[in-house]
């Protein structure tokens, strides 16, 4: 992080003068990281047609932070991961065994989850006002372990989408090489028969 802080240093505004403001340069770097990670994601998902199943999950993500509040977890984000997860499982299972359209699936998870999000967020009187800060966020208060794993994500999402482009490009270039070894050996056959 130094070496990032020495660098957003040399900027020509008030916030990054040397040693202040920090959290407006860990701010910065988290965006200069997430852009390219959503900005991949979010094509594969248009490209997918599932944007609405994309918001369906995000609105899940709700439940498992009531879930996990109420299970007394200290960082409920977890909780929220995973009932993310148990969330598209289901989704997919109920898609794959009725002859419902997908869209429609979607819809009544998602108002589901909502629904069971703001009873449990709310169960014995609450406010669910106090889950703001972790549903919403602050990228003002991002720390920078929090950068890091932002950072291994989009080095993951990358690796899982250029490998398979790398073994393609690996084996074109194989292909290519036996091909001008192919028109080598002809070549030199024909000249050979042209001299005879």
């Amino acid at each position: 992080m130094e070496l990032w802080y020495a660098l957003v240093d040399l900027l020509p505004f008030d916030w990054a003068q040397p040693g202040s403001m920090y959290f407006m340069k860990n701010a910065l770097l988290a965006v200069l990281v997430i852009s390219p990670l959503f900005g991949v994601l979010s094509t594969m998902v248009v490209h997918s047609r599932m944007s609405f199943f994309s918001d369906a999950l995000g609105h899940s993500a709700f439940t498992g932070m009531a879930i996990g509040a109420i299970c007394g977890f200290n960082e409920p984000t977890w909780a929220a991961v995973l009932f993310a997860v148990v969330f598209a499982l289901l989704f997919n299972l109920v898609r794959r065994r009725s002859a419902l359209a997908s869209d429609t699936v979607i819809g009544v998870f998602s108002s589901t989850a909502v629904a069971l999000g703001i009873f449990l967020a709310t169960f014995g009187g609450g406010s669910f006002t106090k889950y703001n800060a972790l549903l919403i966020g602050d990228i003002l208060s991002v720390a920078p372990g929090e950068i890091g794993l932002l950072a291994l994500i989009l080095l993951l999402i990358l690796l899982t989408l250029l490998v398979p482009v790398l073994v393609l490009l690996a084996h074109l270039a194989h292909l290519v090489s036996f091909a001008m070894l192919f028109c080598t050996a002809n070549a030199k056959n024909i000249l050979a028969g042209l001299a005879e």
